[in-house]
């Protein structure tokens, strides 16, 4: 099979994405410019490690995508490469690869390469989710609109595990907690909330 041109694969997950060539620059903390000429100039030839690894999880497919090395091949089950996002944006949480049985992903997603892991931190959640479980994420694109349910959203203290609930106001949301020891942010406007997906599954740690 024909390997795709990363150039190519990138500009269409920005399209797709409804994102912009300097938006995915200030991912990659460099300057507005800097997608745009790789994709139109071919400058750099080949993206950094770093690079590919952090746009393979934004965009929730594998870095091979984007001219990294392929997922060694697994014999037995056909698996698929999951990004483990981590809470906060460090170097290490971004390089997590996991690889998971791709039958089981397909039957929770009708994009597995949209998927994500996320391991909940703290007790907010709680009982719902508990510290160290994991939830598995549908990626959110530019374009969607939230639903009542859980969802893994971004804030400054890095990636949180919240409910969202839709308010009978217009374009209002309220994020909250399921431990009443914790805050709920009421009539948000929905665009002020930063969606990083929508939990479709949850692994939960058995004391």
């Amino acid at each position: 099979m024909a390997k795709l041109d990363p150039r190519r694969a990138l500009d269409d997950l920005i399209k797709e994405r409804g994102e912009s060539y300097s938006s995915v620059s200030r991912l990659l903390s460099r300057n507005p410019a800097y997608i745009q000429q790789f994709i139109k100039r071919g400058s750099p030839t080949r993206l950094d490690d770093s690079d590919m690894t952090q746009l393979s999880v934004h965009f929730g497919v594998p870095a091979e995508v984007f001219g990294g090395d392929a997922v060694p091949e697994n014999t037995g089950l056909s698996t698929i490469a999951i990004p483990v996002l981590g809470t906060t944006d460090d170097a290490d949480a971004l390089a997590r690869i996991r690889l998971v049985d791709e039958a089981w992903v397909r039957k929770l997603s009708h994009k597995p390469t949209g998927v994500s892991i996320v391991m909940v931190e703290g007790d907010a959640m709680n009982p719902t989710l508990r510290h160290g479980d994991e939830v598995l994420i549908q990626r959110y694109l530019a374009n969607e609109n939230p639903r009542d349910g859980l969802y893994v959203i971004r804030a400054d203290a890095g990636l949180l595990v919240r409910r969202i609930a839709l308010e009978p106001t217009r374009n209002r949301i309220s994020v909250l907690t399921d431990n009443p020891t914790y805050p709920n942010w009421d009539g948000l406007p929905r665009n002020g909330v930063q969606i990083v997906g929508r939990v479709i599954w949850a692994g939960l740690h058995i004391a």
